[in-house]
């Protein structure tokens, strides 16, 4: 476990345990990646969607150790960007895809372990706390 220094709190991050093929999947999160992708163009709540969401739920909570579930999310982010051709940094009102702001996808991400209800020790309110150190 590491630990850095956010506005004046100590932030505990998982450290060199929660690496792709160890902590979690390779390929991260396959049912997140598109859920996260619906809920940044406005089409996350449609019944339709349920069973990604419920799929996507079920896969976060199953990486074990929930210190790790912000790495496997932000893993699949880095994912989805490489699989869009979008750089891995980049200014939060930048679009990834059509009708999709770099900004809005990461919060929606950040925000998984909120919206499925599965613990993160290394968040505030269910949110990764990468999303606070990345200004958005």
């Amino acid at each position: 476990m590491a630990e850095y220094h956010h506005q004046d709190q100590v932030v505990y991050t998982p450290g060199q345990l929660c690496q792709p093929g160890m902590g979690y999947p390779m390929y991260p999160l396959p049912r997140c990646r598109a859920l996260v992708k619906r809920q940044c163009v406005g089409r996350g709540t449609a019944a339709a969607a349920e069973h990604v969401r419920r799929d996507c739920c079920r896969q976060l909570a199953a990486v074990d150790d929930s210190w790790c579930r912000c790495e496997a999310i932000s893993h699949m982010l880095g994912g989805i960007y490489r699989e869009l051709g979008a750089p891995d940094v980049g200014h939060p009102m930048s679009e990834v895809f059509r009708g999709c702001r770099r900004g809005d996808i990461e919060r929606a991400a950040a925000s998984l372990p909120a919206f499925c209800n599965v613990d993160i020790p290394n968040g505030v309110g269910g949110v990764c706390y990468w999303l606070a150190r990345s200004g958005y």
